[in-house]
């Protein structure tokens, strides 16, 4: 079950020229990176701090796991004009990550980093899934936190992959690319003995690995496809049960249009259009962190009983909007019977994982 409090997730306003990017992120690391993502899980974990100690304390259950997904997350202290020390500087920042979640909860949890790229924040919804089903945890927090950096900005443009527009555009014909996000969400996972009012369920999961390119989907979307296909099986639902589609949608070229091409074969079986969506066009790319920050918008909107729109599409591409089985609304969709949602990742090196959240 999922459990907590409302869940904020942060974005970064009116930033999308180069020039604007990089002012913004060196801004922010002269704060200090660390210092950032300690702010960031006050921000986080401080509501919910008692009730994780509360349950590591009681000796009718579990110790406590944190799942932290993160791409870059902070960055200890190196030097970037020395390769060798950059390059150490990104390696150790996930071990940096864990010990400061240990430590801001006081030791009371077991903390385990997930690195699966851009899949990893849907990664650790269904490893949650996977630890309370099979009684070795009976509570989980899945943590998506990822702070701004450098390193993502120059990532980013060696690849030619950063939005030259202010706008990062999902699915619409003039899409000129991603946009790097910063912030965080969190989902606790329980059992239903020890759940207090859930808001939602984890129906079913899956996950896959492309193995095609290092930074870009198999164009045949197997992974997405077998993904997908698991998930709907370990759910036991068909296509017909999804309300939407909580897209990957990084707002690319290359991304958008094999994505919504592959959601039309593979709900091809489906009585009508599905709705797409990618809320990247609001948050940017959380990375690590999007996928649990779009787990708590498909709860949301689950609990609201309607799905959001695509707020940044202009114009529609024409051959996205003459898909058979995929509609990509502009404006919000009523969720009539539909039940479920599906939010996909990928990540690079072919991570692709899909996860399907259902009412309580």
């Amino acid at each position: 079950m999922l459990f907590g409090d409302p869940i904020e997730a942060g974005r970064i306003p009116g930033i999308g020229h180069d020039s604007d990017y990089r002012a913004y992120v060196l801004a922010r690391e002269a704060q200090g990176d660390q210092y950032l993502f300690e702010s960031l899980l006050q921000e986080a974990l401080g509501p919910i701090r008692n009730r994780i100690i509360a349950a590591d304390e009681d000796v009718e259950r579990h110790r406590p796991v944190v799942l932290l997904s993160t791409v870059m997350g902070s960055r200890p202290d190196h030097d970037r004009s020395d390769r060798t020390s950059a390059a150490e500087g990104v390696r150790t920042a996930l071990d940096s990550d864990i010990a400061a979640v240990a430590a801001f909860l006081g030791g009371h949890v077991d903390v385990i980093g997930i690195g699966s790229g851009c899949a990893a924040g849907t990664t650790v919804i269904g490893l949650a899934q996977s630890l309370i089903s099979s009684g070795r945890a009976d509570m989980v927090i899945c943590l998506g936190a990822e702070v701004l950096s450098y390193e993502v900005l120059t990532l980013f443009l060696a690849l030619g992959g950063l939005s030259d527009d202010d706008m990062v555009r999902p699915f619409d014909a003039d899409r000129r690319g991603m946009m790097p996000g910063e912030g965080f969400g969190v989902v606790v996972v329980e059992p239903p003995e020890f759940a207090n009012e859930p808001l939602a369920s984890i129906a079913g999961y899956g996950e896959a690995c492309d193995g095609w390119n290092l930074v870009a989907p198999s164009p045949t979307a197997t992974g997405l496809s077998i993904a997908i296909t698991d998930a709907l099986a370990s759910a036991s639902i068909t296509v017909d049960d999804i309300g939407w589609i909580c897209a990957h949608g990084t707002g690319t070229r290359a991304n958008d249009a094999l994505e919504a091409s592959a959601y039309d074969r593979i709900f091809s079986a489906r009585h009508d259009r599905v709705p797409v969506v990618s809320i990247k066009g609001t948050t940017g790319h959380g990375q690590g962190a999007a996928g649990v920050i779009e787990t708590v918008v498909a709860v949301t909107s689950l609990r609201e009983g309607v799905a959001p729109p695509n707020k940044t599409i202009s114009t529609l591409e024409s051959g996205i909007e003459k898909l058979a089985h995929v509609q990509v609304p502009c404006s919000a969709v009523p969720l009539a019977d539909n039940n479920y949602v599906l939010s996909t990742s990928f990540g690079f090196g072919g991570s692709v994982a899909a996860v399907v959240i259902g009412a309580p």
